[in-house]
């Protein structure tokens, strides 16, 4: 079985080959990919203080994967499908990223329903959230926004399961109407989808 290190070489691969199907510019030409590659991975220090300054337990897997690489500046890594099949391309923040952007996104604990004045929107909202493994929050302390699309579109590992979710999980936060959407229970799960689905763009 392959480690996530290896699957995460085989999406790198595969994006350097297969931009022009990706609808994506040539990384290379770009430099993203050359930037890309001088990037170091997170020692256990920094993996733990992060923890630490969170108060949360990173899954193995995501801990694996950030020692491997601390971030990806502007190459993409991640391209998984939301429960609305809805696909985008996401970049993966490097810890430093994730402590800055918790400054201002996901710092505070608060109700979706707390946001629309609007009994109905509210309403319409939560049924297209609806989902047992993620509460029915806008804002919360404990999801970690770890990579992010050119949008304001983010991946996060969420900390504060619903009663049938996993703590660590993965969800996602979309602007416009603000929603969050369940994505998958590991980081292996979305390197997984992105291998599927570059596979099947090709």
């Amino acid at each position: 079985m392959e480690n996530i290190v290896d699957k995460i070489k085989e999406v790198e691969k595969l994006v350097c080959e297969n931009f022009e199907y990706l609808e994506m510019d040539d990384p290379e030409e770009e430099g993203e990919y050359d930037d890309y590659l001088q990037i170091s991975g997170a020692t256990n220090e920094q993996i733990a203080l992060f923890e630490e300054k969170f108060g949360v337990k990173m899954p193995e897997d995501m801990k694996e994967l950030y020692r491997y690489k601390n971030g990806s500046k502007w190459f993409c890594l991640f391209f998984p499908n939301d429960k609305l099949d809805r696909e985008f391309q996401y970049r993966l923040l490097s810890l430093a990223e994730i402590e800055e952007k918790k400054k201002y996104f996901q710092n505070e604990d608060a109700l979706l329903t707390e946001f629309y004045s609007d009994d109905d929107s509210a309403d319409d909202l939560l049924k297209i959230m609806e989902d047992s493994r993620v509460k029915p929050y806008l804002f919360n302390r404990k999801w970690i926004p770890f990579a992010e699309t050119f949008g304001d579109i983010c991946l996060m590992m969420d900390f504060d399961p619903a009663s049938e979710g996993t703590y660590g999980q993965i969800i996602c936060y979309i602007h416009d109407p603000d929603e969050i959407a369940y994505v998958a229970e590991t980081v292996t799960e979305i390197i997984d989808d992105t291998l599927s689905n570059i596979t099947f763009e090709i």
